[in-house]
C-alpha cells in the first residue's frame, strides 16, 4: 500500500480539468463575451438546450458524505475524496464522462438532497456513493420524487454485477437460479440492492443475515427496508445467525464489509459444489485457502482485481451512466436485471476462473447502453 500512497502524493490527486479548445484573442469573443450571451439567451428560454450547448449532458456529480468510506467507514468528507477521484478516473477512462467528486460536509439526508437540487442545473446525473444506509435509500427516494437523474452505485451497481456473476456461476456449477438456496450476508446498501434484484429475477429461497442475525418476520429494530426483506425472504421464518443461514445454501454472497467473517466450518455446512461470492473490500469474508479446508469443489469470486472473478460495480456504472445521460432516463429494477443478463452474456463459455468480463472490456458500455 506504500506504493499507492506514493502515487497519490506525487500526483496530488488523480484528476484535472482540461479545455476542449485553445483560448486566444481571436476566439475570445466566441467562447466568452459577447458571443456567449447568445447561448445564455437560448438556454434561458428552454433549459433543455443546456444539454446541447454546454457540458451538462456529459457531467456527473459524485456525491458522498464520507459515512461509508472504503477502509475507514464513517469518516470526514475529505477522507473520501481519493475514493471519489478514483471513481472519476474510471468514469472518464471507461465511458468518456466528466465526473466531479463532491464530498459534502454534512451527514444530513435533507441537506444532501437540497444540495443536489441546487447543483442540478450543472449536472446531467448524480452518482450517490459511500453513504450509509438507510440514509442512502431515503436520499434516492427523494431524488426520484424530484425527477433528478441519479444512480446509487453501491446499491444498484453492486446488485447488477452480483446478478451477472451469479447467472454465469450457476451455469458453470449446473444449478438453477429458481431452485438454489442463497445466503446473503449484509443488508446495507449493496445487500438491500442485491436482495431487490434477486427477487426481481425469480429467486425463491433467499435468507438475508445481518450483524444481529437472520432477518425474519419477528425481528426487532426493523426499519422499513428490513421489513421489506423480512416479508419477501426466509419463507420458513428461520431464526439464528450466520451458521443457521448458511446451512444447506448453494450460494453465499458476502456484502458485510467484514473481512474473514466466514470459516471453513461454515463452508462445510453448505450444499455440494458451493458458489462463494466474498465481496467485501479490501478484505473478503473468506479466502480460497480457508474454503479448501472444507471442499475442493467450489466457485469463488471477490471484489478484488488480484483474484479471478472480480465482481465490482466498476464493471457497470460507467455504461449505466452513459445510457442514462444519452437517453435521459433513470434505471428500474427490470432494466437493471436486463443489464445484468447482457453483461453475463458477454462471457459465452464461463468457467470457474472466468464468469465475468474484465472491467476494461470495451464491449461492456455498448452492451449496457443497448439495454436502455
Amino acid at each position: 500500500m506504500t506504493e499507492a500512497l506514493r502515487l497519490h502524493k506525487k500526483l496530488k490527486g488523480k484528476i484535472e480539468i482540461k479545455v476542449k479548445m485553445k483560448a486566444s484573442q481571436k476566439n475570445l469573443h466566441l467562447i466568452y463575451t459577447p458571443g456567449v450571451a447568445e447561448v445564455a439567451k437560448i438556454i434561458s428560454e428552454d433549459p433543455e438546450q443546456s444539454f446541447f450547448y454546454t457540458s451538462k449532458g456529459n457531467n456527473v456529480a459524485i456525491i458522498t458524505d464520507g459515512s461509508r468510506t472504503i477502509g475507514v467507514g464513517n469518516t470526514i468528507a475529505e477522507a473520501s475524496l481519493p475514493v471519489m477521484e478514483g471513481k472519476a478516473v474510471l468514469f472518464k477512462t471507461l465511458a468518456g464522462i466528466d465526473a466531479y467528486p463532491l464530498c459534502l460536509k454534512t451527514k444530513s439526508s435533507k441537506e444532501i438532497v437540497k444540495t443536489i437540487e441546487f447543483l442540478s442545473p450543472s449536472f446531467g446525473a448524480f452518482n450517490i456513493e459511500d453513504i450509509e444506509s438507510p440514509k442512502c435509500f431515503q436520499i434516492m427516494e427523494e431524488l426520484e420524487k424530484k425527477d433528478i437523474l441519479a444512480f446509487h452505485d453501491d446499491r444498484q451497481g453492486a446488485a447488477i454485477v452480483v446478478l451477472s456473476g451469479l447467472l454465469n456461476a450457476l451455469k458453470v456449477m449446473k444449478k438453477d437460479l429458481k431452485k438454489v438456496k442463497i445466503c446473503l450476508a449484509g443488508a446495507g446498501a449493496a445487500g438491500y440492492g442485491t436482495f431487490k434484484i434477486l427477487e426481481e429475477s425469480g429467486v425463491k429461497n433467499l435468507i438475508v443475515v445481518e450483524r444481529k442475525g437472520i432477518i425474519h418476520r419477528n425481528s426487532k429494530d426493523k426499519n422499513k427496508y428490513f421489513e421489506e426483506i423480512a416479508q419477501a425472504t426466509n419463507s420458513q421464518n428461520i431464526k439464528g445467525g450466520l451458521r443457521e443461514a448458511i446451512k444447506g445454501a448453494d450460494v453465499f454472497i458476502g456484502l458485510t464489509g467484514k473481512g474473514r467473517l466466514l470459516k471453513n466450518q461454515d463452508v462445510s455446512l453448505m450444499a455440494k459444489s458451493p458458489i462463494i461470492f466474498a465481496l467485501s473490500n479490501p478484505i473478503p469474508e473468506i479466502f480460497p485457502q480457508e474454503i479448501e479446508k472444507a471442499t475442493k469443489d467450489y466457485l469463488y469470486a471477490t471484489g478484488r482485481s488480484d483474484f479471478p472473478n472480480q465482481i465490482n460495480n466498476a464493471m457497470v456504472f460507467p455504461g449505466v451512466f452513459k445510457g442514462m445521460l444519452v437517453k435521459r432516463k433513470r434505471t428500474s429494477l427490470k432494466l437493471e436485471a436486463k443489464i445484468a443478463r447482457a453483461v453475463a452474456g458477454l462471457v459465452s463459455k464461463p468457467t470457474r476462473k472466468k464468469i465475468l468480463p474484465q472491467v476494461f472490456d470495451k464491449r461492456l458500455n455498448r452492451s449496457i447502453i443497448r439495454q436502455f
